[in-house]
């Protein structure tokens, strides 16, 4: 697992700017991040002409202004972080394609970011970040608590759960009494019932599968498994997100982390059918994806020619 030294937030002058920005303060401070960074996105800086020539002597330039506003904030909860620089830079161009070229050209570990609901839909496609990013992206909800106390990982046994746990158990190691749950969420494959058994039947061999797995993967990575709690669940209906989003909920979790590696068809699969799925709910609970730092570089570069 990398360390998250350099870290990009991204503020939109919204109302998710504030609490993006506070909750950002303490990452940095858990973490000791030696750089921030914070980037805004315009599509256009320019005033229109009418105006720029009636009010010359009294308006600043757009950037300046869009700066000095993002300026107070971060002065405001920043200003007690040690040893942390920071950047404040004002872009213009497509939001996408700017800020992923911006956080591989600063070569950024963690990427912050607001996430945005509205009915459970976000009006941002907070997946698409996720998925391109060359590094690990974390999504802040408004009102979101500035506290590590318990964390979920989303596990499937996999390497992608393992760099999820992997920074959990760091939480864990920089905080006081953070429990740590692995959730694993099970299903029973169709056509189950061709083998004379019931649904219930089935699901206890599936949760029985699932506790070998967990097992095979403690022992494969020497991590060891008192360090957390592991769970398992069933779902009935094959929507592992909502018996993720669930139990995150009943438990009253400060975080949820899910892994991927990158741009391969297991972290695609992951991304486009849990990840994606989770920061569509409406609640108060932060988004951790973590990824393998570079690991889609090559499509990345392709995709935006850097």
């Amino acid at each position: 697992m990398y360390q998250l030294k350099r870290i990009l937030v991204c503020v939109d002058l919204s109302h998710m700017d504030e609490d993006v920005i506070r909750y950002s303060s303490e990452i940095a401070r858990l973490v000791d991040a030696d750089t921030v960074y914070f980037l805004h996105v315009a599509k256009d800086l320019n005033l229109p002409q009418e105006l720029s020539e009636k009010y010359q002597d009294m308006l600043a330039p757009v950037d300046e202004t869009i700066k000095h506003q993002v300026q107070l904030t971060v002065d405001q909860y920043f200003g007690e972080v040690k040893n942390a620089e920071t950047h404040i830079d004002i872009l213009e161009g497509n939001p996408t394609d700017v800020l992923l070229k911006y956080a591989k050209r600063k070569d950024v570990d963690l990427m912050v970011m607001g996430k945005h609901t509205s009915k459970g839909k976000p009006k941002v496609k907070h997946g698409k970040i996720a998925e391109l990013s060359h590094c690990s992206v974390l999504f802040v909800p408004k009102g979101a608590d500035i506290k590590i106390d318990s964390v979920m990982v989303a596990a499937d046994f996999s390497e992608n759960s393992k760099m999820a746990l992997e920074q959990a158990l760091h939480f864990k190691d920089r905080g006081d009494e953070v429990t740590v749950y692995a959730h694993h969420v099970y299903t029973v494959p169709h056509g189950y019932h061709k083998t004379g058994k019931s649904f219930e039947e089935f699901g206890e061999i599936m949760k029985g599968h699932a506790q070998n797995d967990a097992d095979k993967f403690f022992s494969k990575h020497d991590i060891d498994s008192g360090l957390c709690e592991v769970r398992y669940s069933l779902s009935e209906d094959d929507k592992v997100h909502d018996e993720l989003n669930d139990f995150a909920v009943e438990k009253d979790v400060d975080m949820i982390l899910i892994g991927s590696q990158g741009r391969t068809q297991a972290a695609s699969i992951l991304l486009g059918s849990v990840a994606d799925d989770i920061l569509h709910y409406e609640n108060h609970i932060p988004v951790f994806v973590v990824k393998k730092k570079n690991a889609n570089m090559n499509f990345l570069q392709a995709l935006l020619k850097i």
